[in-house]
């Protein structure tokens, strides 16, 4: 049977709110699909997320895509409901007063039903995107993808924490760090202009100088058994000439120096998760994405179900522009 190489572009931060966890997988898959429609390779994807409007309060949005690490910098935001009924002009109403408040004009509606011929005037008019989340039948997913499971043959790994070693004056001090502090703006990349930096995320820093550096990969792989249990493991990074920097609060301006609150970085310990081998997942949900006024097919999806670390993941298979001879495929993990 051939196979289908996916590389799943957009970076991923996906709240940890299961107090729903079939509306949550629903949220979360339109938010992946969206991610592949918006023309840009490199992307990050916040669902849900609360961004601040325009006095500052938080406004929770069920997805909003970025050029930066930093949600508050989203340029399109999804809003999502999983009701029996058909969405009306209130929800459409609703919405653009989110827009409004939030200073961001791309929006996208998606509902799991229908909407309204009131409510499709109106966001027509207002040029909000509506889109409809349906299930798609197993025949039609068999045209294009005819296993009953998703396999995945790269290594599946997690940052778990890290620890960033700067120095500040004339010592080497540690810094605790998490994918969720990744947002807090600390790790940086000096801009083209001087004395600029711009802000990228730890996952970002470990996909490229790890996992896309073939001999620091393969050193770090070496010591991972191919048993298909996940592994816990301790990979450092050191810079002999720095290109990172870490924004440090509360430093005395005599050991701070010109560059302010800004260190250089001598390395990263990143503490993962991993596993190697080869990890066959059953599909466990069919959807088709369809533009809601014209009922075009935008994307298939199909999830299966893994257990990682002892909690569910998900493995998302995005096929998207679907015409037959132009079709493309992306895909995500994700819990």
């Amino acid at each position: 049977m051939p196979k289908i190489t996916v590389e799943g572009k957009p970076t991923l931060f996906f709240s940890t709110n299961d107090v729903d966890k079939s509306w949550r997988l629903k949220e979360k898959v339109i938010a992946v699909v969206e991610s592949y429609l918006q023309g840009l390779d490199d992307l990050y994807v916040f669902s849900s997320i609360k961004l601040p409007n325009v006095v500052g309060d938080p406004t929770e949005v069920d997805g909003a895509f970025s050029n930066i690490p930093d949600p508050t910098e989203s340029f399109r935001f999804v809003q999502v409901r999983d009701r029996a009924d058909t969405e009306g002009r209130p929800w459409i109403e609703q919405v653009m007063g989110q827009r409004r408040s939030l200073g961001i004009d791309a929006v996208t509606v998606a509902s799991t039903e229908q909407f309204s011929r009131y409510a499709i005037r109106l966001a027509s008019r207002e040029n909000i995107r509506l889109r409809l989340l349906h299930p798609e039948t197993d025949e039609n997913i068999k045209k294009w993808y005819k296993p009953d499971s998703i396999g995945v043959e790269s290594p599946l790994v997690e940052i778990v924490t890290c620890c960033v070693l700067a120095r500040i004056g004339d010592r080497i001090q540690e810094f605790k760090a998490d994918r969720v502090k990744t947002l807090e703006n600390n790790i940086l990349v000096p801009a083209a202009e001087p004395h600029k930096y711009k802000v990228i995320s730890l996952s970002r820093v470990f996909d490229v100088d790890v996992m896309q550096n073939q001999k620091h990969r393969e050193g770090f792989l070496a010591e991972v058994p191919q048993d298909g249990v996940f592994h816990k493991a301790t990979v450092p990074y050191q810079y002999e000439q720095p290109r990172l920097y870490l924004r440090v609060e509360g430093v005395p301006s005599v050991v701070a120096g010109d560059r302010g609150n800004i260190f250089p970085i001598g390395g990263i310990v990143f503490f993962v998760v991993v596993n190697r081998q080869f990890l066959n997942a059953p599909i466990t949900h069919r959807y088709k994405y369809l533009d809601a006024v014209s009922k075009e097919k935008i994307a298939e999806v199909i999830v299966a179900e893994a257990e990682i670390e002892y909690q569910c993941h998900y493995i998302c298979l995005v096929r998207h522009s679907c015409d037959d001879e132009t079709s493309q495929l992306g895909g995500a993990l994700f819990r």
